[in-house]
């Protein structure tokens, strides 16, 4: 996401769309009510000639999003506000189709700290990886973005046979070529294999013979191959170092921490909307992640208030992505969860509440 313009008087801000992950971000942004202003493609009458899509720039007064998951657009459904003259446009229903390459400016009556937050964390840069877990039998592949893992390919494998003494090689020249037909089509900056050490070094090798020097290529080690590879993988230090600002691997941290501390230390987490608000009112937030469910729910104005509250005190604050291994996990704990910065006694958070 790149922020062309700010005019935060007039409530403008102008973005240009970067990434798939900067759609997302756009989807939690752009609320009912909002304006956005675009171009866009429009079927208009024109005299003698009858109907025609003409390209030009509408502003709609928002009433829907819609967003798919790894899709290549989000649609922004509105009324028409402003568009050329002469054709009557004004009142009518329009849906603004925002794609990568996009700009367009969104106008807010105001726009809160948490949210210009959101969208200059997404102006920074990160590695596009594809991640690749392995063993003789099973091979997953992987693009890991902000929103969560894309998986791209799964296979089964025929596995070693050992009256063949080049059966590990032949295996390792199948795995590259597959993971170079997906190189190809998703071209990711970085590839990184995890696989037992021996299969390892051939896949990595034979893959940097292929490609060049033009892709980084890393090594680790994973237990088994296939979706449970990958998940380990995400869970590398490798990977950590690499893909550090990539927040699925940030919220999967959070969360084990999360788990850890309820088991062992409950008064240092909050979990559930009444409960996490009672620790925001007593300034104990440290770490929060919120499932993205709430920022369409009807108590979105409480969520986006409590996330500028714990921003506004350098606090951490997260969305949890559908796509997140950790969004049952969040859900099921009501959606939203807190890592406290000290140990807040249970009955103090309902004295919080009840003198609120």
């Amino acid at each position: 996401m790149k922020i062309v313009a700010t005019d935060l008087r007039k409530g403008i801000v102008k973005v240009r769309v970067e990434t798939v992950d900067d759609l997302w971000v756009l989807k939690n942004i752009i609320k009912v009510g909002d304006v956005v202003v675009g171009r866009t493609l429009r079927d208009v009458k024109i005299e003698g000639e009858g109907k025609r899509r003409l390209p030009m720039t509408l502003a709609i007064k928002v009433k829907n999003v819609y967003f798919q998951p790894f899709s290549s657009r989000l649609r922004v459904h509105g009324i028409i506000i402003e568009g050329p003259d002469g054709y009557g446009l004004k009142g009518s229903h329009h849906t603004l189709n925002i794609d990568v390459g996009s700009e367009i400016d969104i106008v807010k009556d105001s726009w809160s700290k948490a949210e210009l937050d959101r969208l200059k964390s997404m102006s920074k840069r990160w590695v596009k990886a594809l991640l690749i877990a392995t063993d003789f039998d099973e091979l997953s592949m992987a693009i890991l973005y902000n929103q969560g893992v894309r998986y791209v390919l799964d296979r089964v494998l025929p596995g070693i046979n050992s009256r063949d003494p080049d059966s590990i090689e032949r295996i390792a020249r199948m795995i590259s070529k597959y993971v170079i037909e997906v190189v190809r089509s998703e071209e990711p900056e970085v590839i990184i294999v995890g696989s037992p050490a021996i299969l390892r070094d051939y896949v990595a090798n034979f893959i940097k013979e292929e490609i060049g020097g033009n892709i980084r290529v890393f090594k680790d080690s994973v237990s088994s191959g296939g979706r449970a590879g990958i998940e380990e993988l995400i869970r590398r230090d490798i990977v950590k170092k690499l893909l550090k600002e990539v927040t699925t691997i940030e919220i999967e941290e959070v969360m084990n921490e999360f788990m850890k501390y309820l088991t062992s230390k409950p008064e240092r987490v909050a979990y559930g909307i009444e409960d996490v608000k009672a620790a925001i009112l007593a300034n104990a937030v440290k770490k929060l992640l919120i499932s993205e469910d709430l920022l369409s729910s009807d108590i979105r104005d409480l969520i986006d208030e409590m996330i500028g509250n714990v921003e506004s005190k350098g606090g951490y604050v997260r969305i949890v992505p559908k796509e997140c291994p950790s969004y049952l996990k969040i859900n099921a704990l009501g959606g939203i969860i807190a890592i406290l910065k000290y140990d807040l006694d249970l009955n103090l958070r309902k004295a919080i509440l009840s003198n609120k």
